[in-house]
């Protein structure tokens, strides 16, 4: 008999090779450009604070907002990834679909239950037996046992289902970055906004300070006879309207800044910016690479991958709902109806079924099913397809952006040099009596105009630069996880370990080993899936450990995992020249429960 119960578990295992699961799901091939078509040539020209720079972005744009060159606005960007309640609530889905999946993959295996059961019943033969006895007489039963339940996924249901539930759980996961990305765009273009909105008002306030002075100017010569009633009365007009306008730029920074107190997860009361002006920030230099790399670090695209796979699983899925259900039972335990004996040989007991179950009717529950999953995935195909040309669209109109809005701030800039020096000659020559009241008055207005103008220009275009940083998927590097543009084969490992999961990174043992970039002993933290995801560990690390890691910035390096699980990015910290400092500061995060180990590079020892 027992032969017989391995021999039916055999059986079924060898079944469900005969699944109708398919091991490949295909992404839709996307005609892609070589290149971008207003990509410009000019890469190498370096930038200075206040001076245009050509249309050309830094290679590397996972933490792009760095580029800007502004150790307060990485302050504030690192502070909004690290308390931002939108992303929190993002990071939150990831464990619900992590859960889910868990849940899901559950149903590949047996579900074993314990049991005991303790039961009198009287009359002893059951209902309506009594009448045929003199008496009523009771009887007790006692039973202790196992069961164990296996559904033999003999058609591919339930790793179909599996499948899906594990690209959901990477959709969660890109859709966590596409918050991300959101947020530190909405921080920087913020962070923008206030600066410029800061230069505006000290512009205005300078035009109301120097009109002020020139309403001075005008009575003095009304005193004199040499101007009108009309001439003050107009100079005062100019006065109000420069007043005017300050208490509204104040708003508009104010705004700005309580925007960004938001983004940080603070009281506006708490947040101090220090910068002071928009010169205080760097022009980047953008470069966008090749399109099939934007597809690679879009998260919105890689998201919309992820929902097209789990759709196209849903079929498999829904498909083999059509063909009979296999379920195997097997239960052993102990029976007796005295207690005293329960656990005795002769009480014990086992049975094993098999059951085959196949629906003959359903009024089409099942090929409405498999239509559903199907016009799913087909309505998926042309969201992903609309996602990539989107994202060609928004890169193409970023570099468009930049460059003529580059342009337009030369041309301001030569404006407001002209209409300053109109100015300075205008109120020379009225003071004088060389020029009339009319003529100073224009070049007033023009002069706060075209100055006012030149700020709004750069505020648009650093804002075309965030667009462009945004649209090419800045702040997320992967290597080929996954395939944009090809297929995807079924691989159980990556259901069975959670490697991508970057709040559970690797442990000190099975992380890779990483080649160090100079000489030098360096501690080696955890190495998880992503440079993001690896960043994201960092300021962990910081909030545990505040007095070991203050004013230490770690060390990103990508490295060969082990299975052929494509690169790690692995967190470095170092170099130290001296070995006992290393491994100080290893044993203090070991006695913390944090895994690392020692690095060392001796090029001396090298011929």
């Amino acid at each position: 008999m027992k032969a017989s119960i391995i021999g039916l578990f055999v059986i079924a295992a060898t079944l469900s090779s005969c699944a109708t699961k398919r091991d490949e799901y295909h992404i839709p091939d996307v005609d892609l450009p070589q290149k971008f078509q207003h990509t410009s040539v000019e890469q190498d020209q370096e930038i200075t604070n206040g001076e245009p720079a050509p249309m050309t972005v830094p290679q590397t744009i996972s933490r792009w907002w760095e580029h800007f060159d502004n150790a307060e606005l990485n302050e504030l960007v690192e502070e909004g990834l690290i308390n931002n309640h939108q992303l929190k609530s993002a990071i939150a889905r990831i464990a619900q679909a992590e859960a889910q999946f868990v849940s899901i993959r559950a149903n590949e295996a047996p579900e074993l239950s314990a049991s005991g059961e303790a039961k009198t019943e009287s009359p002893s033969g059951g209902p309506a037996t009594g009448a045929t006895s003199e008496r009523n007489s009771i009887r007790h039963t006692y039973q202790i046992g196992l069961l164990v339940n296996y559904e033999v996924d003999l058609w591919g249901k339930n790793r179909a289902s599996t499948q899906a539930a594990v690209e959901r759980a990477w959709s969660s996961i890109f859709a966590r970055e596409t918050v991300a990305l959101t947020l530190t765009a909405d921080i920087v273009r913020s962070f923008i906004q206030y600066l410029s909105f800061t230069d505006r008002v000290r512009t205005a306030e300078w035009t109301l300070e120097t009109l002020t002075n020139m309403l001075g100017a005008v009575q003095d010569r009304m005193e004199g006879g040499e101007a009108t009633m009309l001439q003050v009365a107009q100079q005062r007009s100019a006065v109000a309207d420069a007043k005017a306008v300050i208490p509204i730029l104040k708003l508009q920074r104010e705004t700005a800044k309580t925007a960004i107190a938001l983004l940080l997860g603070k009281s506006p009361s708490d947040l101090k910016i220090d910068s002071a002006s928009l010169s205080d920030v760097k022009f980047p230099a953008i470069y966008p690479g090749l399109p099939s790399r934007m597809l690679m670090r879009r998260p919105d695209i890689r998201q919309a991958e992820s929902e097209l796979i789990a759709a196209d699983a849903d079929i498999d899925a829904a498909r083999a709902e059509l063909f009979p259900s296999i379920d195997l039972t097997g239960e052993v335990g102990y029976a007796s109806r005295h207690l005293e004996t329960l656990l005795l040989p002769q009480s014990l007991f086992f049975s094993v079924a098999a059951k085959a179950v196949q629906i003959i009717f359903d009024a089409g529950r099942r090929d409405a099913n498999i239509k559903f999953a199907e016009a799913r995935h087909a309505e998926l195909v042309h969201d992903y397809l609309q996602n990539v040309y989107t994202a060609m669209k928004e890169t193409e109109d970023g570099l468009i952006s930049v460059r003529y809005i580059g342009e337009r701030e030369e041309a301001q800039i030569e404006s407001a040099d002209a209409a300053q020096q109109a100015y300075d000659l205008s109120s020379l020559s009225y003071t004088i009596g060389g020029t009339d009241y009319l003529t100073l008055l224009d070049t007033e207005r023009t002069v706060y105009r075209a100055a006012d103008e030149l700020h709004r220009i750069k505020m648009d275009r650093f804002s075309a630069a965030i667009d462009l940083f945004k649209a090419l998927g800045g702040g997320m590097t992967f290597d080929d996880v996954k395939v944009a543009g090809g297929q995807r084969k079924y691989d159980d490992s990556r259901y069975r370990r959670w490697w991508y999961n970057d709040e559970r990174p690797n442990s000190p043992n099975d992380k890779p080993r990483t080649h160090v970039p100079v000489p030098g002993f360096w501690v080696q933290m955890a190495a998880l899936w992503s440079e993001n995801a690896a960043w994201r560990h960092w300021r962990r690390l910081q909030g545990r450990f505040p007095k070991l890691l203050k004013d230490i910035k770690p060390l990103i390096r990508r490295a060969p995992g082990p299975e052929d699980e494509g690169t790690w990015a692995t967190v470095l910290v170092g170099p130290y020249f001296d070995r006992d400092d290393a491994d100080h500061l290893c044993a203090a995060f070991q006695a913390e429960g944090q895994g690392c180990n020692v690095l060392v590079r001796d090029d001396s020892k090298k011929s």
